[in-house]
């Protein structure tokens, strides 16, 4: 028989790795609920993992390979949750100390809430663009280094979106003017 002092111990030690758990289970619901996009990007590239185990590296290890993924992702949700909370922090503070910043930055995602597809396309082009850069023949040769080609790059982007936002609006009216229309017929019919 165990000492009761022992038996203390581990009662203890269990309740302990049920808090945590429970813990960690609320954690990855908070992820799930406040960004569900970047969650879902998680999980995709989780499920890539898994089938670039299966097909290179790990072949024939199913059962090993699902549980190297499943704890690889229990292990990121969190950390990537706790990453997007700081850069939310992170944004506030450069919206309240610099506001034209946060001012533009904050008009493209407008942009992109209601043309998503185009920022996105806008936005990979400015990535192909930088990877790309190197091998353009007729580049500008005044900026050399890394930063600079990153910044160009991303006012390039902003610049693109903000320009293509009023075009995109003509070819396809963005979700509010429909619905601000469509309430306009319902104070008619009254």
């Amino acid at each position: 028989m165990k000492p009761p002092a022992r038996m203390e111990r581990e009662s203890l030690s269990m309740a302990h790795l049920y808090q945590l758990m429970n813990t960690w289970r609320e954690l990855i619901v908070k992820f799930f609920s406040d960004y569900p996009l970047a969650a879902a990007l998680v999980t995709l590239l989780a499920i890539g993992m898994f089938f670039l185990l299966q097909g290179e590296s790990r072949k024939g290890k199913t059962v090993s390979n699902l549980l190297i993924v499943f704890i690889g992702w229990l292990a990121l949700v969190p950390i990537l949750g706790l990453a997007v909370t700081v850069l939310g922090k992170v944004w506030a503070f450069l919206e309240t100390t610099i506001p034209w910043f946060g001012e533009v930055l904050g008009s493209t995602y407008r942009v992109y809430q209601h043309h998503p597809y185009l920022v996105l396309i806008i936005v990979g082009a400015g990535i192909l663009y930088y990877i790309s850069w190197a091998w353009w023949p007729r580049r500008p040769r005044f900026v050399r280094s890394r930063t600079l080609k990153l910044l160009f790059v991303f006012v390039a982007i902003v610049i693109a979106v903000q320009v293509a936002s009023p075009l995109a609006d003509l070819i396809s009216p963005s979700a509010s003017a429909a619905s601000q229309s469509a309430g306009s017929d319902s104070k008619k019919s009254r």
